[in-house]
């Protein structure tokens, strides 16, 4: 199946015809950090990108939330800058063009308005070619390291090769300006939707493409930040095993196909099982999850199976850990649901379905609040757009005050924290 303009959607029309099809791709993150000095009362500031009509410019939606997760908009808000995928990180905001080879970058004040700082200008990197018809070298799905010294970026077809990369770029935090390191390039079917370990050396992705081409990606992080990728093992090699007596319901043998992940703050990584095989001639659709566990050297292992893997009631478009590392939300089409996510042993179950809107993307705070935007492209698409608000901690998850919010076709999210992880 072939995702052209991967960035530009943040590949939500192509991950929604996987879900289609009873299969799923990854998502693309941004990252979130403490580093404002607003008022205690603040837990954060959130931004949605928003196209308020077909064919307009895009603007910046732009909310701060209060300690119980109600939110009031910005002074300025929406900000009127035609920009699409968002990343934010120790005080800045991080935004690609939608219609130039540019990165943006934003100081947050302390009541959430944006001021332009630096911009970068991407295009002799990615191999970009056109500002109308952006279908090389587009960059977009920012994700930060976790000191936040280091910004990655996915690139979808660069150099117009049909390949996606990785682009490594170093973060300077006392003006939020941006230099290149580099890009690695992982080919046409491997996801560039990274996630990382608790010890800044280490990234996964894994992308799942009908059960065919997908699979688990390992990259190492140099002492600069680039990263690159890197060979790894897998125990058991071809990850939890099937219920006995499977068959084959595509290219792979009978098990299943990681195709999304979410690294906590140690050395374990959950990722989202899609089943590659049937029973009685009957293909599985069921997601389930797993956890995995990284050595010294990035290999991943995990004893989960068939029979200790959580399924799931959505199916999976993102997944995003708690700063705590307890709690895994869960959303795509379907609605949204978290589970307790428990280090090397298996997930267990928690919520049910807290919303049964289909959702693209999520982020939480460090004031156990989850933010989540509903699917704007394709048939999936919630119409009008949302963003909704939960509260969410080990015993209990409610919508907060004022949950949900009606947000034009929104796009992407991205959550400054400024209260502090308790």
């Amino acid at each position: 199946m072939r995702c052209s303009r991967l960035v530009r959607f943040s590949i939500l029309s192509c991950i929604a015809s996987f879900v289609l099809s009873g299969c799923s791709g990854g998502r693309f993150a941004t990252g979130s950090s403490t580093g404002t000095s607003s008022p205690p009362s603040t837990a954060a500031h959130v931004y949605v990108t928003s196209q308020p009509s077909s064919g307009s410019p895009y603007e910046i939606v732009a909310y701060t939330a209060n300690a119980n997760g109600q939110l009031t908009p910005v002074s300025g808000s929406p900000f009127n800058q035609n920009v699409y995928s968002l990343g934010a990180s120790g005080g800045y905001l991080v935004a690609a063009a939608a219609t130039e080879p540019e990165i943006n970058s934003y100081t947050i004040g302390s009541n959430g308005a944006l001021t332009m700082a630096t911009q970068f200008n991407y295009q002799q990197q990615t191999g970009y070619v056109s500002n109308i018809d952006t279908v090389c070298g587009d960059l977009g799905g920012f994700v930060f390291d976790r000191s936040g010294q280091s910004l990655y970026a996915a690139v979808a077809n660069i150099d117009c090769s049909n390949n996606n990369a990785v682009a490594s770029f170093s973060f300077d935090s006392s003006n939020g300006s941006l230099s290149y390191l580099g890009n690695t390039n992982i080919g046409y079917e491997a996801s560039p939707a990274i996630s990382l370990l608790g010890n800044n050396d280490f990234a996964y992705s894994a992308f799942n493409d009908q059960c065919m081409y997908g699979g688990i990606m390992s990259f190492g992080r140099g002492a600069n930040g680039l990263l690159s990728e890197m060979p790894y093992t897998i125990t058991p090699a071809n990850g939890p095993a099937a219920p006995p007596g499977s068959t084959s319901s595509g290219v792979k043998q009978p098990s299943y196909a990681a195709g999304l992940t979410a690294a906590d703050s140690s050395n374990h990584v959950a990722m989202a099982e899609f089943p590659c095989y049937a029973q009685g001639g009957v293909a599985a659709t069921q997601v389930q999850l797993a956890t995995y566990t990284s050595d010294a050297n990035g290999n991943l292992t995990t004893a989960d199976t068939y029979a200790t893997m959580p399924a799931t009631a959505v199916n999976p478009l993102d997944l995003k850990m708690s700063p705590s590392g307890t709690l895994l939300a869960v959303g795509g089409v379907g609605g949204l649901q978290v589970f307790h996510f428990n280090g090397a042993s298996s997930i267990t179950s928690f919520t049910s379905v807290l919303t049964t809107d289909n959702i693209s993307q999520m982020f939480w705070d460090n004031s156990n609040h989850l933010y989540a935007i509903t699917l704007s492209v394709g048939s999936l698409a919630v119409n009008p757009g949302k963003l909704h608000v939960f509260t969410i901690t080990d015993t209990a998850a409610t919508e907060a005050p004022g949950s949900p919010y009606t947000i034009a076709a929104p796009a992407s999210l991205a959550v400054q924290s400024v209260a502090s992880a308790s």
